[in-house]
């Protein structure tokens, strides 16, 4: 094999490596989205929540409406930050549109974590955390696809749907190890609605040292593909 064979093939896995980091990375916009799938719905049955929130005498009809309440407002604000998703990544790019999603997440889970009691608090932090989980699920397989390689394209967008089911899993665990080894006080509900800011912050900070999409570069501020390439903004090969 030639050097420059040899020096073809490490570009390329290097390349590669990258790109996966990337992918990872962004899989936490994933994350975030099956991680609240899965803890509310049993958060929202803790003894100290109910207490907190006024619900640990209220009717069934009552507490059948919070329920419905606190799923149906992170749902209201997923379906319009997916609708606002795809403008603000065609104008400000893919990478700037996802951190303003993220930070909405992460400003939405600590209005959850901090509502102490406070219904309206919990409500309004619920529909500011779905526009954050709208926009990952808009933005996050379209900023991979347009990074990857063709070759690993497919498989790299596959990791998204692997975070969702990542973050479902351990959404379930959280909840089972705080009911039964953490004692009922408030800190009990908080900690998984805490945990949030986690995968949130992780999405921030790894979308600072992450290129823009080249296709948006391509198309927002005109040249070709490879020139954006070779200036460092196109992860894959």
């Amino acid at each position: 094999m030639t050097p420059t064979a040899q020096a073809a093939i490490i570009d390329a896995a290097q390349h590669n490596t990258r790109v996966y980091i990337l992918a990872i990375l962004t899989s936490m916009g994933a994350f975030l989205f099956g991680y609240d799938l899965a803890f509310i719905g049993t958060s929202i049955e803790l003894a100290p929540f109910k207490r907190d929130f006024g619900l640990d005498h209220a009717s069934e009809a009552v507490q059948n409406s919070f329920s419905a309440n606190i799923v149906s407002f992170l749902q209201a604000g997923c379906f319009f930050g997916s609708l606002a998703a795809a403008p603000v990544g065609d104008k400000l790019g893919r990478r700037l549109a996802l951190v303003l999603g993220a930070i909405a997440f992460m400003t939405g889970s600590i209005m959850q974590t901090a509502s102490a009691g406070s219904k309206p608090v919990m409500y309004t932090g619920r529909a500011i955390g779905g526009v954050g989980v709208g926009f990952a699920s808009m933005l996050v397989p379209l900023y991979t696809a347009e990074c990857a390689p063709p070759k690993i394209r497919g498989r790299l967008v596959g990791i998204y749907e692997i975070g969702v089911q990542i973050g479902t899993c351990l959404g379930f665990w959280i909840n089972f190890g705080v009911g039964g080894n953490m004692a009922p006080t408030s800190a009990q509900w908080m900690t998984p609605f805490a945990l949030q800011l986690i995968p949130g912050g992780l999405l921030i900070i790894g979308l600072l040292f992450m290129p823009e999409s080249p296709r948006w570069m391509v198309k927002a501020h005109g040249g070709t593909r490879q020139a954006y390439s070779s200036s460092g903004h196109q992860v894959g090969g």
